[in-house]
Order: structure tokens, then C-alpha cells, then sequence
């Protein structure tokens, strides 16, 4: 009968205390930890879209892709702080024609290099927030272009970029998420300034996830050239809109996933449509990322997956006292729960998997639910209803 109540209890935690495959946005590393993201990204338009937001077909043979390549780099400096950085490249082709005459334009070269933070606030039951900001500059310059036959392509609208914005995050007690992104920007020079923002809902099995979301930009209308479109300065941008626009906008709807392999590394996909705009382009964006994370997650209280077969008693709180220092939980003496046994409470995050935040005793056992009495913390985190409630340890621990 033992073995049946453990097999599960095995299976199900230790599947979730490895599951790294999905990270919120509103996830820090912890102090020293760190991770490695590469990355590579290729779009393709499929049509252009005015400054009005009339959307046409490229014309002729005329087409547009471009490729991003790079690695994003995260370090924790504390429990809640973490500094970010890393490099893009980028590698365009695109076909236009001009006066009757066909181009094939190409350009490739390191993109831009960026450097930002982000500082996630403690999550309070199942609910987390996270500042983040980041600054770019980019490896490049654009030359004015007068017109003619072109020779070159741009990698994109050189100059700086700011950002700056919140994130948040809503945890179901399936362990789904909710998450929500907004970010204010300052794109490069002569831009108008934009509001990007992104929700996504995220389904999270052991070791896999898939989410889908959109992705919004707002421009504030504030381009210098907004009213005077015949003296902004031309650049080579071929047929493309994406570059040198004017008060730019865009939806996409998006679809991502992730799986785990092995204890550090994951592999990460995402699906974007980008399906309507002003002063940008229409098409396809599809990213895939290789990451390894290493979390140095320090607490002393972590249960590592053989402590699973530690408990032979699994059960939840269900009610809780005003006091917070009794809670009724959904076992009792049919499961082998007797009067002064222990009672370790136990937290689930994505990626910790279960964390001891408090233990106590039972002190009324009836057939099917007991009373506990909380005897200590060792987190802030607060025990609520649903927490994990395990007693009965098979092979003593405590030292």
C-alpha cells in the first residue's frame, strides 16, 4: 500500500522540481547564477503596410529576409537582482526593383550590443512583479541615401535604444501562468517613442511547456517627421518598411514552447505573426534558443528528489486558522496520521521545485482530517490553501 502512495508522490514532485524548461519573465536568477542564451531569429515579409496602415504585396520579384543571430547573457548579483547583457548580428537579403531594374541587396555584420537589469519582487502567492530596463547602441551607420541604383542595404535604424517597463506574472495552483509585459522605448534617433506590451498564457508540464500570447507596439506619435515626410532623410532600406519608418506599430499574435534537456539546458521555440500595422511590414518571425541556466539556489531547506520517498503521507491544507498558526489538513488516521506526528509544509515554483516553509504537529486526528499546529518557519513565504502537507518520513533526517 506504501508503494502505491509513493510511486505517485515520486513521479509527480520530482517532475517538477527538475522542470526548467519554462522561466517567467518576472524570474531572477539567484546570487552567482547564470545563463547563456543563444539565438537565432529569421523573418520574411510577406506585404508592406503605409504610415495609414494600407497594406500591399511587395511588388514583382521583389522580397525581404533578414536573419538575427546572437547571445543574451544573465547574471545574478543578488537573490533579486540580476544584470543582463549581450550581442546581435544580423544578415539581411532583399530583391528590389528600381527604374525597371532589378537589385539583389545584402549586408551582414554585427547588429548591435546591449547592457540592462532587472530586479523581480518576492512572489506572494502565486503572484510576482519584476522592473527591468536595458540600453542598446548599435555597430553601425547608416550613409544617406539620394536615390538611383542602390549599392547597399542597412542593418537597421542606427542609434540607441532605450527601455524601461514592468512585468507580471499570475500563478494557477496547476502551476500555469499568466504573464504581461510592458515596456516603454525610446528607439533610435529621429523616432517616435512607443509602448511595447505582450500577454501570454503558458500551460507547463514536467520538463515542457507551450504558451500562447500577442505582441503590441503603440507608437505616441511623436516622430520629428510625422508632418514633414519629404525631408526625412532616405536610407537604403530595399523593399522593406521595417527601417526608417515613421510612428511605427504593430500586433502579433505568437505561439512558444520549450523543452528540458538534461539538468542545465533547454531548447526554445517561438512562433510570431506579425498581422497588422502602420509603417512597417507584415510577415513571419521564427526564433529558436539554446539556453543554459545554471540557478545557484541557495536553501538549506530544498528537498532534493530522493526525500520524496521520505514521506509515506501526502495530503493538502484546507482550512486555515485566523491566527495562521493551526491548519486543518485532508488526512488523517485512515492514511496513517497519528496524534504528535510531524508535518512538513511544503512550496512548488517552476524551476525550485519544493521548498520546505514550515513544520508542525498534528494535535487532533480524525478519520480523514487533522489538525496541525504550526511549530516553525523557515520562509516568508505563507502557507495557504492547497499547500503541500507530508508526514510519515520512512527514513529519519532530521539531524
Amino acid at each position: 500500500m506504501k508503494l502505491l502512495i509513493l510511486l505517485p508522490l515520486f513521479f509527480v514532485n520530482s517532475a517538477i522540481a527538475e522542470n526548467t524548461a519554462y522561466v517567467s519573465p518576472t524570474r531572477t536568477l539567484s546570487k552567482g547564477g547564470t545563463e547563456f542564451n543563444f539565438f537565432t531569429e529569421y523573418f520574411q515579409t510577406t506585404s508592406v503596410v503605409t504610415q495609414e496602415g494600407e497594406a500591399f504585396a511587395l511588388a514583382g520579384n521583389n522580397n525581404y529576409q533578414q536573419a538575427d543571430f546572437g547571445l543574451n547573457i544573465k547574471y545574478g548579483l543578488t537573490e533579486q537582482f540580476e544584470a543582463i547583457g549581450g550581442i546581435r548580428g544580423r544578415s539581411i537579403s532583399a530583391l528590389v526593383t528600381v527604374s525597371d531594374e532589378e537589385y539583389a541587396l545584402t549586408n551582414t555584420g554585427l547588429e548591435s550590443g546591449y547592457i540592462g537589469f532587472k530586479y523581480a519582487f518576492v512572489e506572494e502567492e502565486g503572484v510576482q512583479f519584476a522592473i527591468e530596463g536595458t540600453y542598446s547602441e548599435p555597430f553601425y551607420t547608416n550613409p544617406e541615401y539620394n536615390g538611383g541604383a542602390p549599392d547597399s542595404i542597412v542593418l537597421g535604424d542606427a542609434g540607441n535604444e532605450l527601455s524601461a517597463g514592468l512585468s507580471a506574472m499570475l500563478k494557477t495552483k496547476s502551476l500555469n501562468a499568466m504573464t504581461a509585459r510592458v515596456l516603454y522605448r525610446e528607439p533610435a534617433k529621429q523616432q517616435s517613442s512607443e509602448v511595447f506590451s505582450e500577454i501570454d498564457f503558458n500551460i507547463v508540464w514536467p520538463s515542457f511547456y507551450m504558451g500562447l500570447g500577442v505582441e503590441n507596439v503603440y507608437s505616441l506619435q511623436n516622430d520629428i517627421y510625422s508632418n514633414d515626410q519629404a525631408n526625412k532623410p532616405q536610407v537604403s532600406t530595399g523593399p522593406s518598411y521595417l527601417y526608417n519608418s515613421i510612428n511605427r506599430s504593430w500586433t502579433a499574435p505568437f505561439f512558444h514552447s520549450a523543452i528540458r534537456l538534461g539538468e542545465t539546458w533547454r531548447l526554445a521555440f517561438k512562433y510570431t505573426a506579425v498581422t497588422t500595422g502602420n509603417s512597417t511590414d507584415l510577415g513571419n518571425r521564427i526564433s529558436f534558443s539554446l539556453v543554459k541556466r545554471n540557478d545557484k539556489k541557495i536553501n538549506s531547506f530544498r528537498v532534493v528528489d530522493q526525500a520524496f520517498k521520505q514521506y509515506s503521507i501526502e495530503g493538502t491544507v484546507s482550512k486555515i486558522s485566523k491566527s495562521r498558526k493551526a491548519f486543518m489538513i485532508d488526512r488523517g488516521l485512515a492514511q496513517g496520521l497519528k496524534k504528535g506526528m510531524r508535518v512538513d509544509f511544503f512550496y512548488f515554483d517552476f524551476l525550485g521545485g519544493n521548498e520546505l516553509i514550515a513544520t508542525g504537529v498534528a494535535i487532533k486526528v480524525g478519520a480523514s482530517k487533522s489538525m496541525v499546529q504550526l511549530k516553525k518557519r523557515y520562509t516568508k513565504k505563507r502557507i495557504e490553501v492547497g499547500t503541500v502537507a507530508r508526514s510519515g518520513l520512512i527514513v529519519n533526517s532530521e539531524k
